[in-house]
């Protein structure tokens, strides 16, 4: 009896001792896949560039061929008169304050009628008179 205690005992530490024992460290990357990544990263910043020149070299092929090209409003007189004729084409400002003092004043007018339904009773009795009226039109009943 007391060999099997003593045999437990040794067998609980030692179950303990190799559980706090630190996992092997990973295996440290090849050559090969360092490489490789370095490939990667060159390949791709390579691709960015050729991409971000060509859109560069057609900003300028399109800048060159608008240069000499007038302005649609050279003068500061054909600004403002441009100015004048978007702003009076525009919606008239007195024409939708009327619209919002009508819609007020709707509101206001509606605001003491009374509702079709005022209390929960009266909406109890429409929904159950509707469902009844449809099973009747339906016939199932």
């Amino acid at each position: 009896m007391n060999k099997l205690i003593i045999a437990l005992i040794a067998g609980t530490f030692a179950a303990v001792a190799s559980a706090q024992t630190p996992a092997p460290a990973p295996a440290a990357p090849t050559k090969a896949a360092a490489k490789q990544k370095e490939v990667e990263a060159a390949t791709k910043a390579g691709t960015d560039a050729t991409a971000t020149m060509a859109q560069e070299k057609k900003g300028v092929a399109d800048a060159k061929a608008t240069k000499g090209t007038a302005k649609d409003l050279p003068t500061k007189s054909d600004k403002q008169a441009a100015t004048a004729a978007a702003t009076k084409s525009g919606p008239d400002a007195t024409s939708t304050m009327a619209r919002e003092q009508k819609g007020v004043a709707d509101a206001k007018a509606a605001k003491g009628t009374a509702k079709d339904l005022p209390t929960k009773d009266d909406k109890q009795k429409a929904v159950a008179n509707t469902t009844k009226d449809a099973v009747t039109k339906d016939g199932s009943k």
